[in-house]
């Protein structure tokens, strides 16, 4: 058997409480390495099987899924959750960290397909191999932190549990998956497709050994890469600082997204940098590992704590750069201690906050141009930075309640549903909403956004970085890019990375600018067994992005979805770093990416799937449309 598997997937059918084990497919893993990699083939069956299921029907699978290198490489602590997203009803794919999937392989399971739906709510538990679908009567309503901590009181510490919050029972399209370890799988509204299926929580434990082909290769890889991330310039910032360090950077060179992306100045910005939260609220050292019984030197998760006569006393998780965006700039609250509130508050709720800071800003945007009021609100005056008014939306978003149930669907619903030109100033690729590295800056991340797979993502092709000096020679990427030709070949390479990565599974965080691949293929193939080089590596992980583009085009996608909002385009902000750029190559870069990918025509792609291995999907191509 390969090493870093188990060579087992539980189904569960909540329809009538069944359960199977399920073999793993080994040559599927030579294919598609594991992760959101092998989830995806498994969707692509359910997808033909059932006729490209709704959504939030029965007949949807929801996929939580490990690679062979969770648990057992240095950073490699994390699960992956994929589905049919009900948000850009397309592919639909996020990670989350934390000790859960080291669990659930310590249980003798790489992952769990869950199908049909049940008519009340219930709660699967895998106690080593023990299965049970209890009710979850006692759970339903209560918010994600809260449900995971009864669920520990009930059953012991030792469990490691997923669960939804109130958004996902209410079928926000924009709700995530929480962990006890309150780490998020928050991207594309996988938790509507958990609430549609009656599921409150996962809970996994187990005893178990996880066997590699080379252990002692594996501890030697492992104490190097452990030793060698704290010394390099980026594991460094990333321990003293969590990615939230970020912002001082980003507010000097213009990434930083200000007032919905329209400036490019504000002077509270530095109120919520990385650097002054941790300086003024840090706990302890300030860092933490995102789970028990990780390899991780990093530990960019961030510890603050404060007692504030508003809010009382707290004690916990910083905010990521992603959540400082969303939660701050982009909506003008300057306001460091609300804004960390606010961020937990979006994780006892369930609700995403990238896509949680757009349809904010969006809806903020709405009433400061006077397409909506007080009458469309519900009373409320939305008001940039309004500290009250905030809290009070993502209360709305994530109960369904009021104007907040048109925002819960995603920026995209929300101005299909008002209309008025709305939509001009929805900010979102395939669905989904842009997160906050500015394409107008980064001419490779407008490139990125248009073409990844599960909609707008930084994590889905990290091209920003090579931008900023975090290059990849080990495939030809020896410098930052200055043509076209260079931006698109930049993407390209990052989005097979990424989808290895994703696959194997590993954060990102660790490896780039950490170690190169040569170094990854070591350690893959001391786990595995599986002998490769780099070259091997990024060949799986263009399969797997291959993979995921023919599910998306299966299910009614086509080239045309590959389009950054029109702001980035044509609106260029006039003060500040980035003051007059505007990603104007965006449609000659597509043409140029195209032609790489092998997607002007169903012909060029049947080639292109036939030079990968991928002969069992060409059939699929009869069913497609490319334009």
């Amino acid at each position: 058997m390969v090493g870093g598997v188990c060579g087992r997937i539980l189904k569960v059918d909540l329809s009538g409480d069944k359960f199977s084990i399920e073999r793993l497919d080994e040559s599927w893993i030579y294919r598609f390495i594991g992760g959101a990699g092998y989830a995806a083939r498994l969707l692509l069956d359910y997808i033909v099987r059932y006729d490209a299921p709704n959504p939030l029907s029965p007949y949807n699978p929801l996929i939580v899924m490990t690679g062979p290198l969770t648990g057992v490489s240095a950073f490699g602590s994390k699960t992956v959750i994929v589905s049919r997203s009900p948000l850009t009803y397309g592919i639909g794919k996020s990670t989350f960290a934390g000790s859960f999937g080291l669990s659930l392989k310590k249980a003798d399971f790489d992952g769990i397909i869950i199908v049909g739906s049940s008519d009340e709510p219930v709660h699967l538990v895998v106690d080593d191999g023990y299965i049970d679908v209890r009710s979850a009567a006692d759970l339903w309503g209560m918010d994600s932190l809260e449900a995971c901590l009864t669920i520990a009181r009930s059953l012991g510490d030792d469990f490691r549990s997923i669960a939804i919050g109130p958004a996902g029972e209410n079928l926000s399209r924009i709700s995530c998956i929480v962990s006890s370890e309150r780490r998020v799988a928050g991207r594309t509204g996988l938790g509507a497709v958990m609430g549609s299926k009656k599921l409150k929580a996962i809970s996994v434990r187990g005893f178990g050994d996880i066997n590699v082909y080379d252990p002692v290769t594996v501890r030697k890889l492992n104490s190097e890469w452990l030793a060698k991330a704290p010394k390099t310039s980026r594991g460094e910032a990333m321990m003293e600082y969590g990615t939230a360090g970020g912002v001082s950077t980003f507010i000097q060179t213009g990434n930083l997204p200000i007032k919905h992306w329209t400036r490019g100045v504000w002077d509270d910005a530095w109120r919520i940098s990385g650097v002054t939260i941790m300086e003024k609220y840090k706990s302890g050292s300030g860092r933490k590992i995102c789970g028990s019984g990780i390899l991780c030197s990093i530990a960019c998760e961030r510890v603050v704590e404060f007692d504030d006569p508003r809010f009382g006393r707290y004690k916990g998780k910083g905010p990521e750069y992603e959540s400082v965006a969303a939660l701050g700039s982009m909506i003008l609250n300057g306001d460091p201690i609300a804004l960390i509130k606010l961020n937990e508050l979006c994780d006892k709720l369930g609700i995403d906050t990238i896509s949680t800071g757009e349809v904010i800003a969006w809806a903020m945007e709405a009433y400061e141009k006077g397409i909506i009021d007080e009458k469309d609100t519900g009373g409320l005056e939305l008001r940039w930075g309004d500290i009250d008014v905030i809290f009070k939306l993502v209360e709305m978003i994530g109960l369904r309640d009021g104007f907040g149930s048109m925002l819960s669907d995603g920026v995209r619903k929300a101005s299909e549903a008002l209309g008025r030109g709305s939509s001009d100033f929805a900010l979102h690729v395939k669905g989904l909403e842009v997160p906050y590295h500015n394409p107008r800056l980064y001419k490779s991340m407008g490139l990125a956004y248009a073409t990844s797979n599960r909609g707008a993502c930084h994590l889905q092709g990290m091209a920003m970085l090579v931008e900023r000096g975090v290059l990849l020679p080990e495939y030809g990427i020896s410098k930052p890019p200055s043509s076209l030709e260079e931006y698109v070949d930049t993407v390209i390479v990052q989005q097979n990375l990424c989808c290895f990565l994703d696959s194997a599974i590993l954060c990102k965080f660790g490896v780039f600018g950490i170690v190169d691949f040569d170094y990854i293929a070591k350690i893959w193939s001391s786990i595995t067994g599986i002998g490769c080089d780099r070259m091997n590596l990024i060949a799986a992980g263009e399969r797997v992005w291959y993979l995921e583009r023919m599910i998306n085009y299966l299910l009614g996608m086509s080239n045309r979805d590959d389009r950054l909002p029109r702001r980035f385009v044509d609106e260029p902000i006039m003060e500040g770093p980035a003051k007059g750029l505007v990603c104007s190559d965006i449609d000659e870069m597509l043409n140029l990416f195209y032609e790489r990918r092998s997607l002007r025509s169903v012909e060029s792609l049947k080639g292109k799937l036939s030079l990968l291995g991928l002969d069992d999907l060409i059939p699929l191509t009869d069913r497609i449309k490319l334009d």
